[in-house]
């Protein structure tokens, strides 16, 4: 058990390494080897130290992170069928990541100015980038634009646990993640509807494992933070 605690993120980079080098290569069992990144985490957290984890691990958190499994498990495949239900899986990843970052943090009338710079950001961003895609999205403009509009969110209020007093720190490795996510899910749509290169799968799979494990670090970041 030691040995896990100490050595299981090493085995998610080498796990998320292997399904890169097995997606260029064309190999046998590229799906399963993405469907052990989660499960990876979720043994980093329940791993730590007792005290750690009955601080550490939100229940919303814990659902968002089944929801992500879930959408990873829907897109193993990718194709019209599949497409939109794990763009909704994600969805309701975001939707408990929001009431994660909620119960960490409230919004306060005096501290909404950087909540609302990161909205107008990603906004004008995804404006541009929806403007781009445009007819090439077909039937998944709605819920394309749906999903922006909660990335936005969820990205505006990490960056609002910046703000508390105690979670400064750990604030960081929640906004990060999600801007690396968002980068992740741009090259992804940019990709499924425009660019169609074979080899971008490893740049959206590269930076969806860093966003998923700055997310779970900051959930075991947040016991330490509290605490101190």
């Amino acid at each position: 058990m030691e040995w896990i605690r100490r050595n299981i993120l090493i085995v998610f980079w080498i796990i998320l390494f292997i399904h890169c080098l097995f997606h260029v290569l064309h190999l046998p069992f590229v799906g399963i080897s993405k469907l052990l990144l989660i499960p990876s985490l979720l043994v980093y957290l329940f791993t730590r130290k007792k005290e750690e984890v009955l601080v550490g691990i939100n229940f919303f958190y814990l659902v968002a992170i089944l929801f992500a499994f879930i959408g990873d498990m829907l897109l193993v495949i990718i194709n019209d069928l599949l497409f939109l239900p794990g763009m909704v899986s994600y969805i309701v990843n975001l939707f408990f990541l929001c009431i994660f970052f909620l119960q960490l943090q409230k919004l306060h009338l005096n501290q909404l100015l950087k909540p609302i710079f990161v909205l107008l950001i990603l906004g004008l961003i995804g404006y541009f980038v929806y403007g781009f895609l445009g007819d090439q999205l077909k039937q998944f403009q709605l819920p394309v634009l749906i999903y922006m509009v909660f990335v936005a969110i969820t990205a505006a209020l990490a960056m609002n646990t910046i703000q508390h007093p105690q979670l400064h720190k750990t604030g960081w490795y929640f906004f990060i993640g999600i801007i690396v996510f968002i980068l992740s899910n741009t090259i992804l749509v940019l990709n499924r509807f425009h660019f169609l290169y074979h080899n971008l799968y490893v740049a959206v799979m590269l930076t969806y494992g860093a966003a998923q494990y700055l997310l779970a670090r900051g959930v075991a970041l947040v016991s330490k933070d509290v605490q101190s």
